[in-house]
């Protein structure tokens, strides 16, 4: 095992140590051993017990020596020899243990162990929660959905406690301003920061410690407001916004006090760029030399830039601790993989709600943990034309994968709704969260059992920390990635060696919606769904969609095959006649000038539906009726009708009415007139006799929704 760590640490070993002292020392837990390495810069690299100190630090002060208030338990802060014995023990491994040793406050305990229902210590919570307790700087490896956000919040607070014990009770006297920060945590992303936040007013809700978060999306004159108001003791943000108001010399925001700086994912604010942003921050509080601080790093992983952070960030005589042990199995080795093959980008939100609506249905039979999904999209248009066509399905009716909620977040969105966001599908039992990338790393969602991938994402690395959101706390997830078929090389090259296998059990992906064919009649009740859906949701947040796939798959070398498959997507997924316009410019900076189906010009701004020239349904599919025999369904893609001249043929089949016979029958046959339907009397969704979307036989829609 000694071999193993030095292997694992041969970064740090390099930079730190010229000689690595072969030392072991036996521990009372088999599984802590395997995962505990702790290492000295000064002294080498040690595989020890959790006994790594020889006395803590001097609590002897003038303030840590008066009686805590008498209202709640007064107590006497511990000296130095009474620490001594209690910490004779051994090492830490439940909450109620830093009560009974004297090391935090039996307030904070209280709250940790009766109110947030903790007991045991995670790995990294026992190796970081008693060093940081004596002030040591700390570099962290440890997963993400391991603790580690209470493993440096608590000795955070129970810090702020020894230098002000009036602040270990709930009390309205106590006061605090905006130059009052003892301590700052920095996040890479504003739900992180957020997340961050709400768990430090959840441990601090016994106190007086005051809490405050500062991130971007939010308006700085109301933050700076609460902050003034309100006082705050620990700060939580991202890199910007923390830069921007410790600058600004009229916000009042100083920190003359500081004694704890915490950079959470010290791996991603270096992959940001947030660097030389955390270098200026830094340089605006209080000089080390004069105002000595603690500062604490957790990452994920520790690459060789991080490494050099930590040279020149902690103090010597650091601790590194790593609770990510070789033998480990990663998340994304852990959770049950599936990919789908969809025919085109058509087929990709059909896909989706055939995926979630089985799935909702085998949990609910078979008494599982409720359908819990994120589901995440390339760009936050795709995020925002995805939800809104799920969405809109209950139109009025009940959805079909009631009771799950649905919730969206993307960096467009104000913080305010993102916080709302999160929140509520944390809290939520049933759920689908659509979702950017800003949740892919570092959230905590609890009772996530699906994680489900529309379309290829950028990169490996991605891939993976997406599918982290599931697998989490020793529950199982499973993860699904849906993409269509120009993407299906590019699989292999993106993500090999990945565990994921095909998966062809949904029939929604398969489906040729450019040529007659036969359905089942669940196939076509959900094609049936998502065109009806589709076609009330706005023209711009289509538009907006269609621009940012053309985005993303720059990548792709065959313009015209990309090219093509977009417009089939608006064809036979929206109903347009044409795709969405692009500029001249837009055009040929994107290099498709020379590209057949563009529709160049000014963006029309005018929804196809509401001026009557939508299309007839998806047309020309057979399937065999309940009673025996098949049913007929409407003209393939089905006509459309317009205000000036009436009803025109279609473009697949010569005929002014499209659609589907019957809610139960199946269709999409060339004989009939009538639409996607509640019944087989082929009510709903049909081609173009001029009325909108209907619920009887006679409303086949035409026009569209929007009249």
């Amino acid at each position: 095992m000694l071999g193993a760590s030095r292997r694992c640490l041969a970064s740090f070993t390099r930079k730190f140590s010229t000689s690595i002292p072969a030392t072991r020392t036996s521990h009372p837990s088999p599984a802590l051993e395997r995962t505990r390495l702790i290492t000295n810069r000064n002294a080498g690299f040690t595989l020890s017990s959790r006994k790594l100190h020889n006395g803590s630090r001097s609590w002897q002060n003038a303030a840590v020596e008066a009686e805590y208030r008498d209202e709640v338990n007064a107590q006497r802060p511990p000296s130095d020899q009474s620490i001594n014995e209690a910490n004779s023990g051994g090492p830490i491994t439940r909450f109620d243990e830093l009560s009974s040793r004297r090391l935090v406050h039996d307030n904070v305990v209280r709250t940790v162990t009766e109110e947030m229902g903790l007991k045991t210590m995670t790995d990294v919570q026992s190796l970081t929660i008693e060093e940081a307790l004596k002030g040591t700087d700390i570099i962290a490896q440890a997963k993400t959905g391991t603790g580690k956000t209470l493993g440096f919040l608590l000795p955070i607070l129970q810090n702020i406690i020894k230098v002000d014990p009036e602040l270990a009770q709930r009390s309205r006297y106590n006061r605090s301003t905006a130059a009052d920060i003892r301590a700052v945590v920095i996040s890479p992303t504003r739900e992180l920061a957020e997340q961050i936040a709400a768990e430090a007013r959840r441990l601090t809700r016994n106190t007086s410690v005051i809490v405050q978060a500062a991130v971007g999306g939010t308006q700085k004159s109301q933050g700076l407001r609460t902050m003034q108001m309100q006082g705050c003791h620990l700060l939580v943000g991202t890199p910007g916004r923390l830069n921007d108001i410790f600058s600004d010399r009229y916000a009042g925001v100083e920190a003359p006090k500081l004694s704890a700086l915490v950079l959470d994912e010290a791996d991603r604010l270096l992959d940001a760029g947030f660097w030389p942003e955390i270098n200026n921050f830094q340089r605006l509080l209080p000089d080390p030399s004069e105002q000595p601080r603690q500062t604490m790093m957790f990452s994920a992983t520790v690459p060789r830039e991080v490494v050099d952070l930590v040279q020149g960030t902690l103090k010597p005589g650091f601790k590194y601790v790593k609770t990510v042990s070789e033998d480990d199995v990663p998340t994304v080795e852990r959770v049950v993989q599936h990919s789908v093959a969809a025919r085109g980008f058509e087929n990709l939100l059909p896909t989706l709600l055939e995926l979630a609506e089985r799935e909702t249905k085998t949990r609910n039979e078979t008494g599982e943990r409720p359908f819990k999904a994120i589901v995440y999209f390339g760009s936050t248009a795709e995020v925002d034309l995805a939800s809104s066509i799920l969405y809109e399905l209950g139109d009025g009716r009940q959805h079909p994968l009631a009771p799950a909620k649905f919730f969206s977040i993307h960096a467009k969105k104000t913080q305010p709704q993102r916080t709302a966001a999160a929140d509520q599908f944390r809290a939520t039992r049933s759920a689908i969260l659509f979702s950017s990338d800003v949740t892919a790393r570092g959230m905590d969602f609890p009772d996530v059992t699906h994680v489900i991938q529309v379309g290829l994402p950028r990169d490996r690395d991605t891939y993976i920390h997406r599918i982290g959101r599931t697998g989490r706390a020793g529950k199982e997830g499973e993860g699904w990635l849906i993409i269509s078929d120009i993407e299906a090389g590019e699989v292999r090259n993106k993500l090999r060696g990945l565990p994921i296998r095909p998966n062809d059990t949904l029939e929604t992906a398969s489906i040729d919606m450019t040529r007659n064919a036969k359905v089942t009649p669940s196939v076509g009740r959900i094609l049936s769904l998502i065109g009806q859906s589709a076609q009330r949701v706005d023209r711009g947040t289509k538009s907006k969609a269609y621009m940012a796939m053309l985005g993303n798959y720059q990548w792709f070398p065959k313009k015209q095959h990309l090219i093509d498959a977009m417009n089939q997507w608006t064809k036979f997924g929206w109903g347009w006649e044409t795709p969405p316009a692009m500029s001249p410019n837009l055009v040929n900076r994107l290099g498709l000038s020379r590209i057949d189906g563009i529709n160049v010009g000014h963006e029309d701004r005018q929804s196809s539906f509401r001026s009557g020239s939508g299309r007839g349904g998806f047309g020309s599919f057979d399937a065999p009726s309940p009673r025996g025999g098949p049913r007929s369904g409407g003209g393939g893609y089905g006509g459309s009708y317009d205000r000036a001249s009436g009803p025109r043929p279609g473009p697949f089949e010569r005929r002014s009415r499209g659609g589907y016979d019957g809610g139960f029958d199946g269709g999409y046959n060339r004989n009939s007139g009538r639409g996607f339907g509640r019944d087989d009397n082929g009510d709903g969704y049909g081609g173009g006799s001029g009325r909108r979307f209907g619920q009887d036989n006679n409303q086949d829609f035409g026009r569209g929704p929007f009249n």
